[in-house]
């Protein structure tokens, strides 16, 4: 699994997968994390361990303090999620969400008129037996949805328009 990772707004690359991790930046090795209560965690960093205290914080976010120190805002996200809910909203004007592959169409998540956040789910294609969602590619509201559940898309097809 990769994930886009931000800590106290600094990012980083992070994969992980069977009991390994490799941060892009240059450390990797093996990695064990066990919930021990509620929020708190053991994390095992090769021959390291740590105690981390984990709070929800703002959205999507967390507030983390590891080994009882000072408390640092976590924020993660897949990388494979191409918005940056944090970037500012850099595109103008209407941005249409296209099928990145053909596949059939199991549901669409908001109507015309609705007002989406960056990041938020729209519609959901399958293609290869996979289900995935799209999300919007900004804040704005949705000017028009192109496509209907059950229906097989093209790739590339335009799906709905952001504005």
């Amino acid at each position: 699994m990769k994930l886009r990772v931000e800590v106290d707004g600094e990012p980083y690359s992070l994969e992980l997968g069977d009991g390994e991790f490799r941060v892009h930046e240059g450390d990797s090795g093996a990695i064990s994390v066990v919930e021990a209560m509620p929020g708190v965690f053991s994390v095992l960093v090769g021959d390291r361990s740590f105690r981390v205290h984990v709070a929800p914080g703002t959205g999507a976010d967390f507030e983390v303090w590891p080994n009882a120190g000072e408390s640092r805002a976590i924020s993660l996200t897949d990388a494979r999620d191409r918005s940056n809910r944090h970037a500012k909203n850099s595109t103008n004007g209407p941005v249409e969400v296209r099928a990145q592959m053909p596949g059939k169409v199991i549901k669409v998540l908001v109507a015309p008129g609705a007002v989406v956040e960056a990041g938020q789910g729209l519609i959901v294609v399958e293609a290869m037996k996979m289900q995935n969602e799209m999300k919007a590619p900004k804040d704005g509201k949705i000017a028009r949805v192109h496509a209907k559940e059950g229906t097989t898309v093209a790739a590339g097809e335009p799906l709905m328009v952001v504005e």
